[in-house]
């Protein structure tokens, strides 16, 4: 059998919008994690079923407070864990 033939991305590229185009530069993973990584390196993502009307309850006072819905979370969570922090 013969081997499998490799995809050229440029030349792809290059027959979809034309030749004298060129691609625009991608953030690479290296500038992607600097600049993800430094806000948030200290949180992690969890999933967690709440009951709906606290999810209401939640949504409405980060809109009245005017915060993310992560941070109103954060705030209650750790008013309630106080102890434990």
């Amino acid at each position: 059998m013969a081997g499998k033939a490799k995809f050229d991305q440029e030349a792809a590229f290059k027959a979809i919008v034309g030749v004298d185009r060129q691609p625009t530069p991608e953030m690479g993973s290296a500038e992607r994690s600097l600049t993800s990584g430094i806000k948030n390196k200290n949180r992690v993502q969890r999933s967690y079923f709440i009951d709906r009307d606290l999810d209401k309850a939640l949504r409405r006072m980060s809109l009245e407070e005017e915060k993310k819905l992560t941070e109103a979370v954060n705030e209650i969570l750790r008013t309630g864990l106080k102890k434990y922090l």
